[in-house]
């Protein structure tokens, strides 16, 4: 399986995750079985030409799941489409993420758990408006 996971820099497994999936600068994906990892821009910020409801993932990323802190209605619908599950994170760095992700420990994010549901951090959101 192949998991992304939005971050804040590239520093391997012990990557910052960044608090919001669609405007994180940075992916990092990793192969479960190898422990191989990947390290991509945000298409949805790489470029003039990118828009709003351009997957920040790319048209083909080959990759069946995604875990993040918030994920906006849109990136929920888009993720959704494609067949690629969304997990909510529960710690801070992708390798404690992994870990709990190989224990069976993270839930899948339901439309409820979307930042527009929540619409400010009083409120457990993220604080920001899509």
């Amino acid at each position: 399986m192949r998991i992304a996971f939005p971050v804040k820099e590239n520093k391997g497994l012990e990557s910052v995750m960044d608090d919001h999936f669609g405007t994180a600068g940075y992916f990092l994906i990793v192969d479960t079985q190898t422990r191989s990892i990947e390290f991509m821009e945000n298409q949805k910020l790489s470029g003039e030409e990118t828009k709003c409801k351009t997957t920040v993932l790319g048209k083909d990323p080959g990759v069946d799941a995604v875990i993040t802190n918030c994920l906006g209605d849109g990136s929920r619908r888009s993720l959704t489409s494609s067949n690629i599950k969304v997990f909510q994170a529960k710690k801070q760095t992708v390798l404690e993420n992994l870990e709990l992700m190989e224990k069976n420990e993270l839930k899948l994010f339901h439309m409820f758990d979307i930042c527009q549901a929540k619409k400010n951090k009083k409120e457990g959101g993220c604080g920001h408006h899509h």
